[in-house]
């Protein structure tokens, strides 16, 4: 298990969707295929915009539509930050899971 505690990388507020989807690609992405289990902690995390929640959490299930479930988890998360969650990550596998299916057109 690998535990990425998301106020060290960017403080209280997860605002930026460019920093959001760098963090992706550049942090969580090499951990991906290596680690048995992710688990990110939001303690002290006060908000969360959608463009973050999209750009790191649902581009990441667009790519792991299935893995996602598996090797994913969150922690002290608030009922606002859940839900953006939740919401990114159901439209990523929505998103993913229509590539994988796709016949080309």
């Amino acid at each position: 298990m690998t535990e990425i505690v998301m106020r060290e990388h960017f403080g209280s507020f997860l605002a930026d969707g460019d920093l959001g989807n760098r963090f992706r690609f550049c942090e969580i992405d090499p951990l991906f295929g290596r680690a048995a289990m992710l688990v990110f902690d939001f303690d002290g995390i006060a908000n969360m915009s959608d463009s973050f929640a999209n750009a790191c959490f649902g581009s990441l299930a667009e790519d792991h539509p299935e893995d996602i479930l598996e090797k994913v988890r969150f922690r002290n998360c608030s009922d606002m930050i859940r839900q953006s969650l939740s919401a990114a990550i159901s439209s990523g596998r929505l998103r993913g899971s229509q590539l994988v299916h796709s016949d080309g057109f």
